[in-house]
């Protein structure tokens, strides 16, 4: 989040020219305000975002400090998501299941559920082949 406010703070330059190639509405709104306004906000939106959402009451206190801090309501919201996209970004997630899951989990209950419901049918497909070529051939 960093580097988009101060490539869009530092005004003419390569880094400010990207940024108004690929984001040209943010580009916008973080050239309206000073670098480390813009900094100190999108900081405070980046801390709040917990599992890759921010919770309305963090919503309504970072719109409490976007207007303190003189930031328009619609900037504000482009850089709460640009905050959620720099989480994104830096918190890789595997939704794939697997036994190192943390126990507590869906992933890890659905996972250990499909492997031990598939050990009882080939141990009881085991079994009953057992018995019937114990009987068959006595």
């Amino acid at each position: 989040m960093q580097n988009s406010a101060n490539a869009a703070s530092a005004g003419p330059g390569p880094r400010a020219g990207i940024l108004a190639e690929r984001w040209p509405s943010l580009a916008r709104a973080l050239s309206r305000y000073e670098q480390s306004t813009a900094e100190r906000f999108s900081q405070a939106a980046y801390d709040c975002v917990a599992a890759g959402i921010i919770r309305l009451d963090d919503r309504k206190r970072l719109a409490a400090e976007a207007e303190g801090l003189g930031i328009r309501p619609f900037d504000a919201q482009l850089l709460i998501a640009c905050a959620i996209r720099e989480w994104a970004l830096d918190h890789a997630y595997d939704a794939v299941p697997s036994p190192d899951a943390p126990e507590l989990s869906f992933e890890f209950r659905a996972w250990r559920r499909v492997w031990m419901r598939l050990a009882i049918v080939v141990g009881f497909a085991v079994a009953m082949d057992t018995i019937i070529i114990w009987k068959w051939l006595s």
